[in-house]
């Protein structure tokens, strides 16, 4: 049992497990359309991998000193290794880009220089610098913009099918309502000036915001199923099981829980939306 511990730890600090995400995202988008081409779904991987490991890496020391939790000590330990798979992860995100960047190359470039100022420094008041994701409330939104055009609108183009834009609200809710527990759990680390959703509304209603936000976007789910005839019985049931699980962690989160509960069953939840699906293909 402690080596699938330690195997779980390592997976979640080398993100491997937050790119497996949005990996099962990408590839449910693919499925939508019956759409073989696999460039785009290791380009979301290994750019998730490079992108979320380079700005753990520039703030490692001052994550240190915002929190002695696990994950920063295992952070600043394996750092020498991190580096290297950053690096790996960068090339081979770059091979991928090079296969599809002529089929949505403004998308690409507007999501890449997103991700790369999201953690940089990139203005400044007074004699401090501020990095992008430092502006009041915007984080979440941020980190739920990038996620669901990487997810859902550059798979509907790279597959060159017309963009539907009711699939890529219903991600945006998705992403939304599992990206609040981590600004929960974060409470007692992010500075005041930050706004997040949490400290605006408390944790309660930022809870209940989610689940609205889930809620919605299993409406969204019902309508294209009856309606517009997208999914099959089965896929529509289990993609609902997948955001009925998704309320309950968003409900049950706190703030005083273990970390394992937000990065292995919040972040887990992208993951169950893939795996349920594929499940769907052999059930009813």
């Amino acid at each position: 049992m402690r080596i699938l511990v330690k195997i779980a730890d390592l997976l979640v600090m080398s993100n491997l497990y937050v790119a497996s995400g949005t990996y099962a995202l990408t590839w449910l988008t693919l499925q939508f359309y019956d759409c073989p081409n696999t460039d785009v779904l290791w380009f979301v991987f290994f750019s998730t991998l490079f992108a979320y490991n380079f700005m753990r890496l520039l703030r490692v020391r001052p994550m240190l000193q915002e929190g002695d939790s696990l994950r920063h000590k295992n952070i600043f330990y394996y750092k020498p290794f991190l580096w290297i798979f950053t690096f790996i992860s960068a090339l081979l995100s770059f091979l991928f880009f090079c296969q599809i960047y002529h089929y949505a190359f403004y998308t690409l470039l507007f999501i890449g220089l997103i991700s790369i100022v999201y953690s940089l420094p990139v203005y400044k008041i007074g004699d401090l610098w501020y990095r992008f994701r430092d502006i009041p409330s915007l984080k979440i939104f941020l980190i739920s913009f990038v996620w669901t055009v990487a997810t859902s609108l550059l798979p509907m183009l790279v597959c060159e099918v017309s963009i539907d834009w009711s699939r890529v609200l219903e991600r945006f809710l998705f992403v939304f309502a599992i990206t609040i527990p981590f600004d929960i759990r974060d409470l007692s680390f992010d500075a005041e000036r930050l706004a997040t959703l949490p400290q605006l509304l408390g944790q309660k209603k930022s809870k209940i915001l989610g689940v609205s936000a889930l809620v919605l976007a299993e409406l969204i789910l019902f309508y294209d199923y009856f309606f517009r005839d997208l999914y099959s019985l089965s896929a529509m049931l289990f993609i609902y099981l997948s955001y009925e699980c998704s309320i309950y962690m968003v409900y049950n989160s706190r703030a005083d829980l273990p970390e394992r509960f937000f990065t292995m069953g919040v972040e887990g939840m992208s993951i169950l939306v893939g795996l349920f699906f594929y499940l769907s293909k052999f059930l009813l």
